[in-house]
């Protein structure tokens, strides 16, 4: 059996797969229509109130340093805008699909992971600040793509909970990136999850090919740019070590990326410095949507 096959075969027999809310898909198919007002979000997701009490939360967090105090949802849309408001919806649902397990193994750090996925998301911001590229990236797309790169992991722990350590224990005794572990014990790896996992979210191309393709950027056929630029993020995440785990080693980086992306040996540095401030703000941001 072709392991893609295989793969879908696993997976789709899963039952209790998680799926996107209803508020976020309701979103993203609103936030491209020229005529959507912020009136328009601010009512789709004040559908869910839970979710609107973190939407303001996190709208005056650190992590958004917004000057003057946003009291509603329109004006944090106004304030905010569509594009930083989906980002944060969207954000804010996939962590209320993945609640941490009490039971958690500390072989995966949940915590960790997450705050992986956010430094993830924030370095490929950063990036686009310093992309030399003629065709601008949207920083929100790209910090999305950073967010939710890894997610297959989490599935992978939830429903191949033992072949998945056993990937865990591979790749630090055999000091393989882990990735290639998960090749290695299961014959498919997290991007082949991912992509199981989200076909039925509706997520622009955008983002979802580089939660697919950050390992093997130059295999993709299209979005190459933002395929590239997750890749890159991921690379830096673990040279500033904001990684799950420290004993598993970096996945190798393309030496094309530099290229590709018009980026400077003088803007890793740079990028690098301002990392570590604005993960401060990522850890923020975990706790209030972790635990708001």
């Amino acid at each position: 059996m072709h392991i893609n096959e295989q793969l879908k075969d696993r997976i789709t027999h899963l039952s209790n797969l998680p799926t996107l809310p209803q508020v976020a898909s309701r979103l993203m198919k609103i936030i491209n229509d020229p005529l959507t007002s912020s009136s328009d979000a601010a009512f789709v997701i004040g559908q869910d109130l839970s979710l609107s009490a973190k939407v303001l939360r996190l709208a005056n967090s650190a992590f958004y340093g917004i000057p003057r105090s946003i009291t509603n949802l329109n004006n944090a849309v106004v304030i905010l805008g569509l594009k930083v408001i989906n980002t944060l919806v969207l954000s804010l649902t996939v962590f209320d699909l993945f609640p941490e397990s009490r039971s958690s193994a500390a072989l995966f750090d949940r915590k960790a992971f997450w705050l992986h996925s956010l430094s993830c998301g924030v370095a490929a911001k950063l990036l686009v600040s310093k992309s030399k590229k003629l065709i601008l990236f949207d920083p929100e797309e790209a910090f999305c793509t950073g967010l939710l790169h890894d997610i297959g992991k989490v599935i992978m722990e939830q429903y191949f909970h033992e072949d998945f350590h056993e990937a865990l224990k591979t790749a630090k005794n055999e000091n393989l990136p882990l990735f290639k572990a998960e090749q290695k014990i299961m014959g498919f790896d997290h991007t082949d999850v991912t992509q199981w996992l989200t076909q039925t979210w509706n997520l622009p191309s955008e983002i979802h090919l580089p939660l697919i393709y950050h390992h093997k950027p130059s295999k993709a056929d299209t979005h190459q740019d933002i395929i590239f630029l997750c890749h890159f993020s991921d690379w830096l995440c673990y040279e500033t070590g904001m990684v799950i785990n420290k004993k598993y080693p970096a996945p190798d980086l393309d030496p094309g990326s530099v290229n590709i992306l018009q980026i400077q040996p003088d803007d890793i540095v740079e990028i690098k410095k301002e990392l570590d401030i604005e993960l401060k703000k990522a850890s923020a941001f975990y706790e209030l949507a972790a635990n708001g």
